[in-house]
């Protein structure tokens, strides 16, 4: 005699529904066992339960008790579970597989027979389709939240922001990380290099861990910083505040962009003298720089060409239609240095300068900030209280936040403290006003005899910005001009 598991679940808004109650449910079933002469082990009840997930007390109990009978029985099949997909895992993965078929009296469905195994096959086409509607209906609450400028959940919020009540809040702590990242790179360090610059100043990212060279490039390739919402590859105008100003976000992924094409073609590897420097006179995006070539193996030729030209990425690009040509390589950069060339240079106003800043001006600006995030945690934890005390927030809610604030000023208020000792050392360490003068005498020289990333530095200096149309139009940082 074959002994049965009879499994009976009703969730809350069924239970005065006739026919699906319990006892209606179990006098049907305990009848069908009868009537095929069936023993009953046990009956399992799930009472108030919904059928949308498995997770329910007497069916992790029945699973539990599959070696100690031969059927598990059902009303219907949706007792079991109104998914497929699920009422399939279950039936295929967890009762055939231990030897346990499965009956429900409702639509005849009976794994022991043809027609039962039959229906098995149809389940599994229908799970398939309901997995894949589950899949669309996933990617399209995803787009619909990025069209509407919401973090699209799910996955690590970005460092720098917490996510509260649905929004992407700016972490102030955090953010000064990701502030510090963009800027060391658009100075020119690298991804392995920031990364040790962060773990020396004590910086953790989101999961608590040192900062590695793989982090720094996903949070400088981050969209989200820049106030976008990135999604499928498209870029929509996110609801949160930006971390980072567009201009310096374009400039890093200029830099990226060209680091990346030199790493591609390192065999014969070409630096861009100008780049992070140039703009479209046309459009008014960035201009980056570029190669092509005649033909596999053939001769590469090196140029500069604006993003909306080049069509991507999609959020550089400002006009589809720009009308900008490309420019030579050569041809840019040497109508760039000859104008370098011809500049008046100010003795007076650089010896005045020297004067003034003897002291690290990066260092101060660094101390500035951290002041700054220390006052704004100070606002943030007073206006917490304020909410608190009129009741718009309960105190469960308000403990932690405050307590997280609290450790943040704790590691700032650590950081500040390592920076005001390295100002006094830095301050010891001044260069001589003597070799300056020197080296002015001699620029066209000093020019002929810099290397690459000289030559890089010295440009940064003396340029703001290059506009290009038909020939570049160079804005002057006018410091250190007559």
């Amino acid at each position: 005699m074959k002994k049965v598991a009879i499994y009976i679940r009703v969730s809350t808004q069924e239970q005065a529904k006739e026919g699906f109650s319990i006892a209606a449910q179990r006098d049907k079933l305990i009848a069908y066992c009868k009537a095929k002469s069936w023993n009953i082990y046990d009956i399992y009840i799930d009472d108030g339960y919904t059928g949308t997930n498995i997770d329910r007390p007497a069916i992790n109990q029945l699973l539990d008790h599959l070696n100690a009978f031969d059927i598990v029985l059902v009303y219907k099949l949706d007792r079991l579970s109104r998914s497929q997909k699920d009422v399939l895992y279950l039936v295929e993965d967890k009762f055939l597989n231990n030897n346990v078929d499965f009956v429900s009296i409702l639509e005849s469905f009976d794994t022991s027979t043809p027609f039962g195994r039959a229906m098995l096959g149809i389940l599994a086409v229908f799970a398939q389709l309901e997995r894949e509607t589950i899949i669309e209906r996933t990617k399209l609450g995803k787009e619909r939240r990025a069209k509407e400028g919401l973090w699209r959940g799910g996955g690590n919020i970005p460092i720098g922001y917490d996510f509260i009540d649905d929004q992407l809040i700016i972490n102030e702590y955090d953010a000064m990380q990701v502030k510090e990242i963009f800027r060391l790179y658009s100075e020119g360090l690298g991804f392995n290099k920031i990364a040790v610059t962060l773990n020396k100043k004590g910086y953790k990212t989101t999961n608590n861990t040192k900062w590695s060279s793989s982090q720094v490039s996903r949070t400088l390739r981050n969209s989200t910083y820049v106030g976008l919402i990135e999604y499928n590859g498209e870029f929509y105008p996110g609801s949160h505040e930006p971390i980072i100003d567009k201009a310096l976000f374009d400039k890093v992924a200029d830099i990226l962009s060209n680091n990346k094409n030199n790493k591609s073609n390192s065999k014969s590897k070409v630096n861009y003298l100008l780049k992070g420097m140039l703009w479209c006179g046309y459009c008014g995006t960035r201009i980056k720089g570029n190669w092509s070539s005649k033909g596999a193996g053939g001769p590469k030729y090196y140029h500069y060409v604006c993003y909306s030209k080049l069509k991507r990425p999609l959020h550089m690009v400002k006009d589809p239609n720009c009308p900008s040509k490309s420019w030579k390589m050569e041809t840019l950069d040497g109508e760039v240095v000859e104008q370098l060339m011809q500049l008046p240079l100010n003795r007076d106003k650089i010896i005045q300068k020297y004067e003034e800043n003897k002291q690290s001006i990066k260092t101060y600006e660094d101390k500035f900030l951290l002041e700054q995030q220390l006052s704004e945690i100070d606002k943030q934890i007073n206006r917490l209280m304020d909410l608190y005390q009129d009741g718009k927030i309960p105190a469960n809610k308000i403990s932690e936040r405050i307590d997280k604030l609290y450790q943040d000023k704790k590691k700032i208020e650590r950081n500040l403290e390592e920076l005001n000792s390295h100002i006094i050392e830095e301050n010891n360490h001044d260069i001589s006003l003597d070799e300056i003068l020197e080296l002015l005498g001699n620029f066209e020289l000093i020019w002929a005899e810099a290397t690459f990333e000289e030559r890089r530095i010295i440009l940064r200096d003396f340029i703001k910005k290059i506009i290009v149309t038909d020939k570049p139009k160079i804005e002057w940082n006018n410091k250190n001009l007559n």
